[in-house]
């Protein structure tokens, strides 16, 4: 058995070679993802570590049984609590930390972060130094780089309001150093304890970090801390633990998220060893075609059943053992590689890369049990080749045409089902369903494969001749793809998983985004809205010149808004607001829906123009009082946090009442269209040259569909790059197969030769083949794609959304042409090789 297994594998090792690229391939994709998510969950523990250094006991709030009534009770944490704990032996000194959310801006970048208490014993800078007055700050590098500052420059505060609003109205603060490394949980700005009290937003107690004496234990100080807590009846609703359980806690519920990115990576690496089986089956059974003679003279001789498929066996075992080899290899090259790219980039303090068991357990697993398991109908089908066949003509006799009638059947049954378990996704907004009905559908194309790709090859193959007046090369392409039926099925149900998963994905993103965008112009149907209220010396015409110079601004129109004088009846909420109509631009491009549509009688606001604070904005349905000149107007309210800032909404006939009582002179607001594709960038730049020349712009709408645009393409670019194994392993299996073609086929290229056909005349006949195989992938690919990106939108939209389908046309066309590279590619050394076959030793050969 073993002889048998290394002849056949000193004979068959070219044509075994694609294979083993493709299982090394996945293999790598799954050692990488493993190695790499490793490094990340080592660069969380350092993180927590290095927030928690220098403590040695921290007392935190008790995690509750009801968040929801958590979070509206006030904190247990307090000085007089930080008191009683420094007055426990063995403590050094107790800090209590606090921190606020905060809106931080600093030049044209404007994030969220939070400010909080420089912690006692961490004044480690990598530029600087720790601040020493109440208008410094100190952050960590990487924040430092988000942000764009250094020591020396200034950085805004403001309150966050959810709504992005301008942070230029808050306190500034002077960075006097630079931590090294990130923070574990977004940013994190580092005041004196008196600038602290200066910062926007609420305070909320955090920690009270303990610092130990010299030589005094951390449990026993722990214990001593918790029971003078106890005995002060300060106890109730918090936790005392040494510093080591609070950082063990806090990796262990950060640990998710490295734990789902070996998941994905696992995931798609699965895939890429999916697809890998197909092109390791397609080569064994390509293999045991052309060795029918050669096992047969081994039955001849004396081998049994056993011995030939235990060899066949043995062949595969070899080939996913040396190619999981290559495929930890490669996969230490590559997540090496991604380790230095975000040490470089991204986050200097990224772990180093350190090699698991688990990366050199699972990948090799993996790849060896997938090409055994792709050999084994192969070599089954080795040990049933009868001894009489050695006696026997070399040819191979005509294939007798059979129609599948089991395999339609089943993919016939499988597909309704997928179909049905996809619309009741739809319907009911379940992803469950849509997952099962998409895999489902999926499973019953690639079993029905051999149904209907070599009559779909057949007849692609007949039209292309029609149009190249039956050129003998398309013909015998479509003859050779279409009678190797299964090898061809399997070799395009390869291809056929790629382009259908990067379809789904690409359409799916993009038609997400696209309800996501329309959703959000439901409530926020202007994208900028400009005005020069507040303002002194406003410039009309530079206020214009920027707008129309801007390339991101599509269309403006100006409509308008006198400032006028609103009262909340029942509360103190009063202010100065501008009071405009949607009706005044209707009909313009400058808006995307009627979200801004007022009934008479109306007015649409956010009570926090009004100086309402957040426990007083349910005031829908109360009365506001309208001041204008002389004009007084009663209108009932209806709340909104989505209009303009400082703006207010009303019908065109209380608009026009209002503005009877403003005289002649009528303020005006300009509502400007940004185009879809605009970046947050650009569009905080064209803020900043508004305000330059006198006028303050309110972007948020188009900022968040920017965000959103954004974070889809980040999203899309991961999820595209995971699967570019899959499509490798496809385009490999492409050219495999194409190469085992030419093996078979020598006599027969030998033959054509011999009766006229020219050098350049065969490795087109090869490129064809090539083709046909990938339009029908394409195709297929392309519709079925579609349809799972619309399922998959539609499945996670909750029931009042309206899911739409955008099918990006450009990025679809852009994967066309992508695999017809793809296939030229891949057709081009099988080509170059049929094209050198002699005729003389091509006809010789047995």
């Amino acid at each position: 058995m073993i002889r048998i297994a290394w002849s056949n594998l000193r004979s068959a090792s070219g044509r075994l070679s694609a294979a083993m690229i493709a299982i090394a391939v996945s293999v790598a994709f799954i050692v990488a993802a493993l190695l790499f998510s490793q490094a990340f969950g080592d660069t969380l523990r350092n993180q927590v570590r290095a927030e928690w250094a220098g403590a040695d006991v921290a007392v935190t709030a008790a995690a509750s049984e009801d968040p929801a009534a958590a979070a509206d009770e006030a904190s247990p944490l307090t000085d007089s609590m930080r008191q009683t704990v420094a007055d426990v032996d063995g403590v050094e000194s107790a800090q209590l930390t606090e921190s606020a959310f905060v809106a931080v801006s600093a030049g044209s970048t404007s994030v969220t972060g939070s400010a909080t208490n420089l912690p006692q014993g961490q004044t480690e800078t990598v530029d600087g130094t720790a601040p020493d007055s109440d208008d410094e700050l100190m952050l960590r590098e990487a924040d430092a780089k988000t942000l764009g500052v250094g020591v020396g420059d200034s950085i805004t505060l403001a309150e966050f309001d959810g709504a992005r609003r301008s942070a230029a109205d808050g306190p500034s603060y002077t960075v006097s150093g630079i931590m090294p490394g990130s923070s574990a949980a977004g940013m994190n700005l580092y005041l004196t304890d008196g600038g602290l009290k200066s910062a926007p937003g609420e305070l909320v107690p955090d920690s009270i970090r303990v610092v130990a004496d010299d030589g005094s234990d951390r449990t026993a100080l722990a214990e001593a801390v918790e029971s003078a807590l106890a005995e002060a009846g300060a106890g109730k609703g918090v936790s005392v633990r040494t510093v080591d359980q609070v950082v063990e806690k806090q990796i262990e519920s950060l640990s998710d998220t490295s734990d789902i990115l070996s998941t994905v990576g696992i995931a798609f690496g699965l895939l890429a060893a999916g697809v890998a089986a197909l092109v390791i089956s397609n080569t064994f059974n390509v293999l045991v075609a052309s060795r029918t003679r050669v096992l047969a003279l081994f039955r001849a001789i004396g081998a049994s059943r056993s011995q030939v498929r235990g060899a066949a066996v043995a062949e595969s075992l070899s080939l996913g053992i040396v190619g999981s080899v290559l495929g930890v290899g490669l996969g230490l090259l590559i997540g090496w590689g991604l380790s230095t790219v975000v040490r470089t980039f991204w986050m200097p303090e990224f772990a180093q890369m350190s090699p698991s068991v688990a990366a050199f357990v699972v990948g090799p697993v993996v790849g060896i049990l997938v090409t055994v398991a792709a050999g084994l109908i192969p070599a089954i089908r080795a040990s049933r080749v009868p001894p009489i066949e050695a006696l026997r003509p070399v040819d191979v006799p005509a294939a007798v045409p059979r129609f599948r009638w089991v395999r339609l059947t089943l993919s016939l049954v499988l597909g309704i089902g997928g179909i049905g378990l996809c619309l009741l996704g739809t319907t009911s907004q379940s992803v469950l369903f849509g997952i099962v009905g998409c895999f489902a559908l999926f499973v019953a194309l690639l079993v029905g494969a051999k149904v209907f790709v070599p009559p779909l090859v057949a007849l692609f193959a007949g039209a292309v001749g029609l149009i190249t007046r039956r050129s003998p090369a398309v013909k015998l392409a479509g003859r050779s793809a279409s009678t190797a039926g299964g090898r061809t099925a399997s070799t395009t149900g390869a291809l056929l998983i790629g382009i259908t998963l990067v379809t789904a994905v690409v359409v799916g993103s993009s038609s997400l985004q696209r309800t996501l965008e329309l959703a959000t112009a439901e409530d926020t149907p202007v994208d900028l809205v400009v005005s020069t209220a507040g303002h002194s010396g406003a410039d009309d015409e530079k206020i214009a010149s920027v707008l129309d110079d801007s390339p991101i601004v599509e269309e403006r129109e100006n409509v308008p808004a006198p400032t006028a004088s609103v009262s909340v009846g029942g509360t103190d909420g009063t202010g100065d607001v501008a009071i405009t109509s949607a009706e005044a631009a209707a009909g313009s491009p400058v808006l995307r829906s009627d979200g801004y549509d007022v009934d008479e009688g109306t007015i649409l606001i956010d009570p926090r123009s009004v100086g309402l604070d957040e426990a007083e904005t349910d005031v829908d349905g109360q009365t506001a009082t309208v001041r204008l000149g002389e004009q007084d107007l009663d209108l009932t309210i209806e709340t909104s946090f989505d209009v303009p800032a400082g703006t207010a909404l009303v019908s065109g006939a209380d608009a026009k009442t209002l503005e009877a009582g403003a005289g002649d002179e009528v303020a005006e607001q300009t509502w400007a269209k940004i185009a879809d594709d605009a970046s947050s960038s650009q569009i905080e730049a064209l803020t900043s040259e508004l305000d330059a020349v006198g006028a303050s712009g309110d972007a948020a709408a188009a900022q968040h569909r920017a965000e959103f645009a954004s974070m889809f393409q980040v999203a899309l670019s991961v999820v595209l790059g995971l699967l570019a194994a899959a499509v490798v392993i496809a385009v490999i299996g492409v050219s495999n197969t194409l190469t085992l073609s030419v093996i078979e086929r020598r006599r027969e290229g030998a033959l054509l030769r011999a009766l006229g056909f020219t050098r350049a005349a065969m490795p087109r006949m090869i490129t064809i083949e090539s083709l046909l195989m990938t339009l029908i992938a394409l195709i297929v690919g392309a519709g079925v794609g579609t349809f799972f990106g619309w399922v998959g939108t539609a499945s996670m939209m909750p029931a009042s959304a309206n899911p739409v389908l955008s099918v990006p046309w450009t990025q679809i066309g852009l994967i066309g042409v992508a695999a017809v590279l793809a296939a030229v590619l891949a057709s081009a050394i099988p080509a170059r090789s049929m094209s050198r076959i002699a005729p003389a030793k091509g006809m010789s050969m047995e």
